[in-house]
């Protein structure tokens, strides 16, 4: 049994996000606060905005921050899957029968191919390590 687990670089976890996220909020809102206190209430406005313009922003950010690609060979078996935005992929496929092919712009895209599907793989392995698990992964396909 083999299994390559593929995760994406992330500098902050969901919950220092949400630290972070909260730490921001509750400045700005003192901010905005002392504004309006002294008569400036345009300035709760921009406040808003700018807080609005961060919630999406962060929300993006942890939807993905989990993102992750797994692929597992038992025997004959390749199984792929594929957390992508808090949805999970899963694609079996016979190693026997399946071929490792490069696709996209400049063939920088991995992908496992049979007779049926063309499946991409690989979005988190980082450039220096692709032609490694390239190598590694058609070590057992074909067999």
């Amino acid at each position: 049994m083999r299994i390559w687990l593929m995760k994406r670089n992330c500098s902050f976890s969901p919950r220092q996000v949400g630290l972070f996220y909260l730490s921001i909020v509750s400045f700005s809102l003192l901010v905005a606060t002392y504004f309006l206190l002294i008569g400036v209430w345009m300035v709760i406005i921009f406040t808003s905005i700018e807080i609005l313009a961060l919630t999406v922003a962060l929300y993006v950010y942890s939807r993905h921050a989990l993102d992750y690609e797994k692929i597992t060979i038992v025997g004959k078996q390749l199984l792929v899957e594929r957390s992508w935005g808090g949805k999970i992929e899963v694609r079996e496929f016979n190693t026997i029968w399946t071929k490792l092919e490069r696709s996209g712009v400049g063939g920088r895209q991995l992908a496992l191919k049979n007779s049926t599907a063309v499946f991409p793989i690989g979005f988190f392995v980082q450039v220096n390590e692709q032609e490694h698990f390239e190598k590694e992964l058609e070590g057992y396909l074909g067999i």
